[in-house]
């Protein structure tokens, strides 16, 4: 029996979306040649990008012979060729004709010093090498972007473990005569600092310092939020690992594509890259970080499936290499600095975030390679309030030349101490960070409760029910003073409302309305997350709060997700509903691996988890949507208790919809993380959890919840439907999405 095969990072998800996103600028696509080829630069971005843009050329023109700087002058009308080193180009000033003497010009003839300061910035880049449980090595790519943090993407480390069994090697690649270098292998240390976000999917996460080796020979790459490194049409240069092969370099012929006019996270960019080559960086050609490459971007059928280089279908399960990639995509550097200029570290953590931003812009580059000459101090992009008081100078001497590569020449004692960072997340979705302290959200509850209208039974056109408790539950439900019936009972809030069990610390169900196609959706604040009390629910220490999650593995898990109720007609009404799904209320404990769905070790129907309310609105014939989605823990008798709270082994999810013959229609899920909370370990035995799907009935029997009216518009209730149950047990496994009886 042969030894298991090793794997590359490549993330199904990432790279479906990425080619959703592909997709859906076909229209653009065909601009952008027409575009290229006249060289309308302004055709494919706005002006004050491009005037950004070529600020910052002009602003690095000591890099150009003084004949080439004459040229381009030459080229403006007199008023805008005396602004050259005196002032900026403003929209008004930026025209195609000038773009194209400022870029093409500085870009068709390229100094010697390009090859080598492509040399310099590729020491940076490493091949990142995590063990797996089975025998397997997974290899993906990072880099260097301060003296100690490292960065590559969410789906290479999406947890604190996989991180903690990991190693970056740099050195993996031939010298000029084929010979092997000798590699530098490293440590990652996730417990001195690990900041991770699915969403924008990077982690950042300490490299261990070895006795044997030098890290800061290695240098790093700063990360610069400043605007105006690339646009369309510009080539762009890659340093990876592709298939977790020696070290390879893609250079100038590739082009920038679609950069979203900035309303996107996201670049996408011709390059050629593999499953492996995630968290390479993709450089301008000045040699500044302007992505992270996190994904191909598939060619897919018009049914959407992908291809691969024959054309037929590619399926999970297939050789990865084959797959046909059309084109990459990588998150923009400013989104991710601004991400991690965001998140509330403390002690040395917030030492390592700060070295991390204190990059120096390209314009402030030293020109010369003497290692005696220090550079100035560099700006800080940290606000005033934020810096560390009194903070501790690192012993000895150390020399930093930046190009924008910084390589450091250290002597003496840098040992760095640091924390972990823990955050939360929507429900099954990834959260931003992990760790000891909370990260915390500036965000603040409106103070009056009546003005909150809560779930709207009437929101999908017909009359949806609130969920009722039965005698069974109900001595146990808090009940509010001065209200009468089951009024009593429901605590409402912007978008949704809730039934709060006050004898185990955490709700029954929570109900809210979707609409997928609002005008505004409140985007995820990139500061982590600050969850309050419920002023109503007294005493607060009915509501399990921040000493149940300190510490340990277990995730404040919306029961409504962020993402159903932040949005509105305007932006304030999204904002409010956005910051009312912080309540504790709306808080129940989950394992991280069950709350953030995307550890490796989890099947795919934990994976899956997060996608059902996107998936059933996007199921319908024209556009998304309403849904109405109730979601919830099952409590029983012998739930384990930990820090005076019974931890959950399951939870439930209703989405109520109407259906495209336009009839109300219900489905129920339910996910275990029986076996993950056990001990509250992080074992996690790949075969125990999955996503089911199951009837209204039985959903009814879990929860001793009354859902009334829903429960006849069951779709597992339809003829035909048992047909599709898994070896008639009266429910569906999911593997995927498809998997859905709807």
């Amino acid at each position: 029996m042969s030894a298991p095969g090793n794997v590359f990072a490549l993330d199904l998800d990432v790279a479906e979306s990425a080619a959703e996103r592909w997709e859906s600028r076909k229209s653009y696509h065909a601009k952008f040649e027409a575009a290229a080829r006249n060289k309308q630069f302004t055709k494919v971005e706005s002006r004050e990008r491009c005037a950004a843009r070529a600020n910052r050329l002009l602003a690095n023109r000591n890099t150009m012979t003084p004949s080439l700087t004459e040229s381009i002058a030459a080229g403006f009308t007199r008023d805008i060729g005396a602004q050259i080193g005196t002032a900026s180009l403003t929209a008004e000033d930026v025209s195609d004709a000038v773009l194209e003497r400022v870029i093409n010009e500085t870009r068709d003839f390229q100094f010697v010093e390009f090859l080598e300061m492509a040399i310099w910035v590729a020491k940076s880049v490493g091949r990142v090498v995590t063990r797996l449980n089975d025998g397997r090595m997974s290899f993906g790519t990072g880099f260097m972007v301060s003296p100690d943090l490292l960065i590559t993407n969410h789906h290479v480390f999406p947890s604190l473990d996989m991180a903690s069994r990991s190693t970056i090697e740099f050195n993996f690649q031939r010298d000029r005569f084929g010979n092997q270098l000798p590699v530098k292998s490293f440590q990652i240390d996730p417990a001195k600092f690990f900041l991770n976000d699915k969403t924008l999917d990077y982690a950042l996460v300490a490299v261990k310092q070895d006795a044997n080796a030098t890290l800061s020979q290695f240098g790093w790459c700063p990360l610069i939020k400043d605007p105006g490194k690339i646009i369309p049409t510009e080539n762009i240069n890659i340093i990876q690992h592709p298939l977790g092969e020696v070290k390879q370099i893609v250079i100038r012929e590739n082009r920038l594509i679609d950069t979203f006019q900035g309303e996107e996270d996201f670049l996408q960019y011709e390059a050629d890259t593999e499953p492996g080559s995630s968290g390479s960086p993709v450089f301008n050609d000045q040699w500044e970080v302007v992505a992270l490459h996190h994904s191909g971007v598939p060619r897919r059928n018009p049914s959407g499936e992908w291809l691969d280089v024959k054309g037929d279908v590619w399926k999970k399960g297939d050789d990865p290499s084959r797959i046909d990639w059309i084109a990459n995509e990588g998150i923009r550097v400013s989104k991710i600095v601004e991400s991690v200029s965001k998140a509330s570290l403390r002690g040395e953590a917030n030492a390592m975030q700060r070295r991390f931003l204190d990059a120096l812009p390209s314009t402030e580059k030293q020109a010369t390679s003497q290692p005696d000459l220090l550079p100035p101090p560099r700006p800080s992009t940290l606000s005033k309030d934020s810096r560390m008081q009194g903070e501790k100078k690192p012993t000895g001497t150390s020399v930093t030349l930046t190009i924008p590569l910084h390589i450091t020449f250290s002597f003496g004692n840098l040992a760095e101490a640091g924390i972990q960072i823990k955050g939360s997340s929507d429900g099954p979705a990834p959260d931003d960070v992990h760790g000891e302290d909370v990260a915390t959200e500036k965000i603040t509850p409106a103070p009056d409760y009546e003005n909150r209208a809560g779930y709207d039974p009437k929101f999908l056109g017909f009359n949806t029910p609130f969920p009722r408790l039965t005698a069974a539950i109900r001595k146990n439900a808090y009940a509010m003073k001065g209200k009468e019936g089951d009024a009593r009972f429901l605590l409402h809030y912007y978008h949704y409302s809730l039934l709060f069990n006050q004898a185990r610390n955490l709700a029954f169900v929570a109900g809210v309305n979707f609409d997928p196609l609002a005008k505004v959706n409140h985007p995820r604040d990139k500061e982590g997350d600050k969850w309050f009390y419920d002023p109503r629910v007294q005493p607060k220490e009915l509501q399990a709060g921040e000493k149940l999650y300190a510490q340990n593995p277990l995730d404040r898990g919306h029961l409504v997700r962020r993402a159903d109720s932040a949005w509105g007609k305007t932006a304030a009404e999204a904002k409010l509903a956005n910051d009312d799904t912080f309540h504790f209320t709306n808080c129940s404990p989950q394992h991280e691996i069950t709350n953030q769905g995307i550890d490796s070790r989890a099947p795919e129907g934990l994976k899956l988890w997060g996608n059902l309310e996107e998936h059933i609105a996007s199921q319908g014939k024209t556009n998304k949507r309403k849904l109405c989605i109730f979601n919830g823990p099952i409590f029983r008798p012998n739930d384990k208790k930990y820090r005076d709270v019974q931890i959950p082994k399951e939870f439930w999810k209703v989405v109520v919809f109407e259906s495209d013959d336009g009839e109300p229609s219900a489905v129920a899920f339910i996910l275990s993380q029986a076996a993950l909370i056990e001990e509250l370990k992080e074992e996690f035995e790949v075969g125990e959890y999955k996503t089911v799907q199951v009837s209204m009935s039985d959903m009814e029997t879990k929860t001793k919840l009354d859902f009334g009216d829903i429960r006849k518009w069951d779709v597992l209730d339809r003829e035909g439907a048992d047909e599709s149950l898994t070896d008639d047990t009266g429910m569906k496994v999911l593997n995927s999405l498809d998997d859905m009886i709807l």
